[in-house]
């Protein structure tokens, strides 16, 4: 009976992780969009957060609202996993970029310090939000695989002799 109601808490969570991950993915794309269409410099750390965020971005629209359907169990735990070690490279190319004073000069363009702050801070709120959801949905998968299957209990199950229960 419980059962139900943990997988539904679970999923409720999930959902919540889904959404700041969504969030965090469509921010960091805007921002660093705007960065790649007003300045020329395409470095590979920029370039890279880019990708992440836009495919981050694809992904989690469709994949949001899976744990508002009853029969999710946590299916999307491995990709969780994938993204979160993805934006945690993305976060440190960011801090390597634009932290210890490299902001006002660090490429693309001079200044903008509070939208590279922006980016970075999202990063890592992205990072987050993924590695908790992949223990949350880690959780949820466990439960999945460890019910057993729908069998029948109590029967004993002989090899072709007919079960005697009057004993």
């Amino acid at each position: 009976m419980f059962g139900n109601l943990e997988h539904a808490t679970l999923r409720y969570i999930a959902f919540a992780n889904h959404l700041m991950i969504l969030i965090s993915s469509t921010i960091v794309t805007g921002l660093v969009s705007w960065f790649l269409h007003k300045y020329d410099y395409r470095g590979v750390n920029i370039v890279y957060q880019e990708v992440i965020a836009t495919i981050t971005l694809g992904f989690w629209l469709v994949g949001a609202v899976l744990p508002l359907i009853g029969r999710y169990r946590g299916y999307l735990a491995p990709m969780n996993l994938v993204f979160s070690y993805l934006w945690l490279t993305s976060f440190i190319f960011s801090s390597q970029d634009w932290s210890s004073g490299k902001c006002g000069f660090g490429k693309p363009g001079e200044g903008h310090c509070s939208r590279k702050k922006a980016i970075d801070a999202f990063n890592f709120i992205g990072f987050f939000f993924l590695l908790c959801n992949t223990i949350v949905e880690g959780i949820l998968l466990r439960a999945e695989y460890a019910t057993p299957a729908a069998a029948p209990h109590n029967k004993e199950i002989s090899a072709g002799r007919p079960s005697d229960n009057s004993v």
